[in-house]
């Protein structure tokens, strides 16, 4: 599997919600501060799109995509002046799937899904994204159009599995709008650095053999580099050194298998690490817990996620 694949699939994305709204004339709709992350296009129309804390409002068009991933309350309109109405009273009770209208128009449709994230590292992603990710080039409006206008379909005719199908196009939405982000930004993290030809394939290098007892010399022949050149890229495009990138992406992984039921020093072997105890210390480094305190703090959040609301 390619680093961004791996990384995501750390975020345990489960569709919360999918569905959207339409609406016309004047109108504005504002929602509270919310857990995981928001992918929406515009599949008809144009509006404004006000996020709390990131500037000022960004005009969306048919055809845009935006991923919200910071959880900050915001508000979609027609006028930036106009006052909101509170959004729980819009979609409170609605079921999955559904397509809220207001005032009866149709002038604006805005479609996509809601994603609470069940891992708990997704800040090694979100956190390196700006509050709104606005995909609006032609040729990202053209990959992302055709999903959005299956979904449209679906959510338009329910037949059985629709709701299925429009979860699944919303995950691959989110990863695709995750895909062109990186292909159309340029900043410091993890996220850009996979960008780049010969840090990329360090990366995936690491990522291939976690276990390898890599050091930056050994990373910097797999890609051609010399030794000082390399360290100073990866720096530069990650924001960390080569091998604080492997021992972080290690103790990812380490944290999945110990909350899986995997014994401590089996972990630590599968990693590269000759003792128990030398693991233990590299993972409460990374993590400020131990390996035994991630596992029971894990396990009683999943216990308290799988009790039945009141």
């Amino acid at each position: 599997m390619d680093p961004l694949s791996e990384i995501v699939s750390f975020l345990e994305p489960r569709s919360y919600h999918v569905g959207g709204f339409e609406a016309g004339g004047d109108w504005s709709i504002g929602f509270d501060a919310y857990d995981g992350i928001k992918c929406y296009a515009l599949t008809a129309g144009s509006c404004w799109l006000i996020v709390d804390g990131a500037g000022d409002p960004v005009f969306v068009e048919q055809g845009d995509c935006f991923l919200l991933p910071h959880g900050l309350p915001f508000r979609a309109c027609s006028d930036p002046a106009l006052t909101p109405d509170d959004g729980r009273q819009h979609v409170l009770g609605a079921r999955d799937g559904a397509v809220i209208r207001l005032n009866g128009r149709r002038d604006v449709i805005i479609l996509g899904g809601h994603f609470q994230l069940g891992g708990t590292h997704a800040a090694m992603l979100l956190d390196i994204l700006p509050p709104i990710v606005h995909l609006r080039s032609e040729a990202q409006r053209a990959t992302l159009n055709w999903a959005f206008d299956r979904m449209g379909h679906e959510l338009a005719d329910p037949r059985p599995g629709g709701v299925l199908i429009v979860q699944q196009l919303a995950y691959m939405v989110l990863v695709e709008a995750l895909r062109l982000h990186l292909d159309a930004s340029r900043g410091v993290g993890w996220l850009f650095a996979l960008a780049d030809r010969q840090v990329g394939a360090a990366m995936t290098a690491i990522h291939r053999e976690p276990a390898q007892r890599w050091t930056v010399a050994t990373l910097a022949a797999e890609v051609g580099m010399s030794r000082s050149a390399f360290a100073a890229r990866f720096r530069q495009l990650a924001g960390d050194g080569p091998i604080e990138y492997l021992t972080r992406w290690r103790m990812l992984l380490a944290g999945r298998r110990l909350v899986r039921g995997e014994p401590i020093g089996v972990v630590a072997r599968s990693l590269g690490y000759e003792s128990e105890s030398a693991f233990s210390t590299a993972f409460k480094r990374v993590t400020g817990r131990t390996p035994r305190r991630h596992t029971e703090t894990a396990c009683r959040i999943q216990t308290i996620g799988m009790q039945p609301a009141a």
